[in-house]
């Protein structure tokens, strides 16, 4: 899986309000990325039921990252500024999530 580092505090409060939210944007692609790669490791227990655990292992490996990401961000003083750009995300799969939907349904 991919692994994001956030940087600093030091280098945050160097960076401008831009900058960080670029950053947020690549923690959140990071994230997605990791998605898939989790979602392509449970296809593929189908045919391999030892990678169960693995699929296990990894979601629990991405959803502490993502706690202890926002627990930083929270730390760092900068949590409205990272809603923000959760804000974005959401918006973002939800337009994702409206596209299958309308795939599946045309395709029943």
């Amino acid at each position: 899986m991919m692994i994001f580092r956030l940087p600093a505090l030091a280098d945050l409060k160097k960076a401008g309000h831009q900058e960080r939210m670029n950053l947020y944007r690549r923690y959140f692609a990071s994230s997605r990325y990791n998605r898939l790669l989790i979602q392509q490791t449970l296809v593929k227990s189908a045919a391999d039921p030892g990678l169960a655990k693995e699929v296990e292992r990894m979601e629990q490996e991405h959803n502490r990252d993502f706690a202890e990401t926002v627990g930083r961000i929270k730390e760092y003083g900068y949590l409205d500024e990272f809603l923000d750009a959760v804000k974005e995300e959401d918006d973002a799969l939800q337009k994702v999530i409206e596209a299958y939907d309308k795939r599946m349904r045309a395709g029943r």
